[in-house]
């Protein structure tokens, strides 16, 4: 869940700074354990992962996925136009808005899906800050905020369906 996030947030990011992309002239070649610079030459963090056509930059404090032309050569290793500290604040309040649509979401009576959308697990009954609890199968199953995920075609869970039902046999 983490990793989505990060590239939930990275994607975000993008959408809302669209200069990181304009700012490079020239494609730039972005391998792991390059350092990165702000835009004042201070340390921005350093490129954990390419994969995918993201670049995930581990600042110490968060992490964000930006797109491979985001970034310029710089004579240390690579730059953005972004400080740590904008970069960081942008990361948080894209994890907070991601987090604030999924609890909009979690609302009773929402149908729940399995990660794949293949299968529906049950129907949201309650929840909280916290936790969900979802009627499956005529019985209440708890299970935390974190275990969820909102999707343009509604709600579902991290699990595949057989990962679910594992999960509740061990449980019962």
């Amino acid at each position: 869940m983490k990793n989505f996030l990060t590239l939930v947030t990275g994607a975000a990011l993008l959408a809302a700074t669209p200069a990181l992309a304009q700012e490079a002239a020239t494609a730039v070649d972005v391998q792991a354990g390059m350092k990165v610079f702000g835009p004042n030459g201070g340390p921005v963090g350093t490129v954990e992962s390419v994969a995918g056509g993201a670049v995930v930059v581990d600042t110490g404090t968060n992490k964000a996925a930006l797109s491979p032309d985001a970034f310029a050569k710089a004579e240390n290793g690579l730059s953005i136009t972004m400080t740590k500290v904008d970069l960081d604040a942008a990361v948080e309040k894209a994890a907070a808005d991601a987090r604030a649509k999924l609890l909009a979401a979690l609302t009773p009576g929402t149908e729940v899906k399995t990660v794949t959308g293949a299968a529906v697990i049950g129907t949201i009954q309650e929840n909280d800050e916290e936790y969900v609890t979802v009627d499956h199968e005529g019985v209440p199953v708890k299970l935390p905020v974190e275990a969820f995920m909102a999707q343009a075609d509604g709600v579902s869970i991290t699990m595949t369906e057989d990962q679910f039902k594992a999960a509740l046999s061990g449980t019962q």
